[in-house]
C-alpha cells in the first residue's frame, strides 16, 4: 500500500509557526529572569526556540523565493539543452544511458521514486534537530552552512533550467509522473524548472558532512552514502543532469568555507579519543 501524501510546510505557516516560537522564546526569558534557579534549563530551552523559530523563517523565504523566476520558462527548454550538451562535450555518460539499465526493473525505479519524493526533507530536518537537541556546538557552523548553501542554491535557481525529465529531446523518462510519485503534485506552484543545482543533492551533502562533523561513532563515515544514493536516484529518475549535483558539492564548499573564515561559527575541534 502507497503511503500517504507528505506535501512540505506552505511558507505562511512556517512564519506563523517561527512567530509562536518566539513568543515562547520571550516568554521563557523572562521566566529565566524570575526563576533563577532554572536559569540553565531555561536558557536552553530559549536557544532552541529561538533558533528553530530562525530556521523556520529561513525556511519560508527558501520556499517563497524558490517558486519565483526571474526570465520566461521558454529559456528553461535551451538552458537545459545546453547543460546537456556541455555534459556530452566533456564526455560524461548521459542521463538516459544511466536510466536505460533499470528502467526495466519496477521496483528499483519504484524505490528511487519513492526515496526522491519522502526522504529529502525528513532526513535533512531530523539532522537539523538532532544536531541541535544533542550536538550544540557543532549548532553554529550547521545553521551558518547550511544557511549559506541554499541562499546560493536559490540564486542559481532563480534562472529557470529545465530538468532531464522535461525535455522530450532526451528521452527520458519522468518515472515519478509514470508511476503516479511526482513529488510535485504535492507542493502547489512549485517551480518544476528550478533544477540547477540539485537541492536534494545538496542538502544530502550537507547531512554527511554534519554527519561526519558531529557524531561520535566511526560508522558516521556511512553517512557518505547517502549523498551518493542522492545523486544517483536524482539522475535515474529524470529530475537532474549530473552537473546539477556537482555544482550542488561545489556550492557546499564554498558555504563551508565562508563558514569557517568566522571563528565563532567553526565546528568543534575533535579530540583523538572522539575518533
Amino acid at each position: 500500500m502507497d503511503l500517504p501524501d507528505i506535501g512540505w510546510l506552505p511558507w505562511r505557516q512556517a512564519l506563523v509557526i517561527a512567530a509562536i516560537l518566539l513568543v515562547v522564546t520571550v516568554v521563557l526569558s523572562v521566566v529565566q529572569r524570575r526563576v533563577p534557579q532554572q536559569t540553565t534549563r531555561l536558557a536552553s530551552l530559549s536557544f532552541i526556540t529561538r533558533e528553530a523559530a530562525l530556521v523556520l523563517v529561513l525556511y519560508a523565504v527558501w520556499q517563497y523565493v524558490g517558486s519565483m523566476t526571474v526570465s520566461g520558462l521558454d529559456q528553461a527548454q535551451a538552458s537545459g539543452l545546453w547543460l546537456a550538451e556541455l555534459q556530452s562535450s566533456l564526455g560524461w555518460p548521459t542521463e538516459l544511458s544511466i536510466q536505460q539499465v533499470v528502467i526495466g526493473n519496477d521496483t528499483l525505479i519504484s524505490a528511487a521514486d519513492w526515496y526522491y519524493r519522502y526522504l529529502h526533507v525528513p532526513v535533512f530536518v531530523l539532522t537539523l534537530a538532532w544536531i541541535l537537541l544533542f550536538r550544540r556546538a557543532a549548532w553554529p557552523f550547521t545553521r551558518t552552512t547550511i544557511a549559506v548553501l541554499t541562499g546560493l542554491c536559490l540564486l542559481i535557481q532563480l534562472k529557470p533550467v529545465a530538468p532531464p525529465r522535461l525535455l522530450p529531446e532526451l528521452g527520458i523518462i519522468d518515472t515519478a509522473a509514470v508511476n503516479g510519485r511526482s513529488v510535485y503534485a504535492l507542493i502547489p506552484g512549485a517551480n518544476e524548472y528550478a533544477a540547477m543545482p540539485s537541492v536534494h543533492v545538496a542538502w544530502a551533502c550537507a547531512v554527511a558532512l554534519i554527519i561526519v562533523i558531529a557524531a561520535r561513532s566511526q560508522w558516521r563515515w556511512l553517512a557518505l552514502l547517502y549523498p551518493l544514493l542522492t545523486s544517483y536516484v536524482v539522475v535515474v529518475t529524470g529530475n537532474h543532469f549530473i552537473i546539477d549535483g556537482v555544482v550542488a558539492m561545489l556550492l557546499l564548499g564554498f558555504a563551508v568555507g565562508c563558514a569557517m573564515l568566522i571563528p565563532s561559527q567553526r565546528p568543534p575541534a575533535r579530540s583523538p579519543s572522539t575518533g
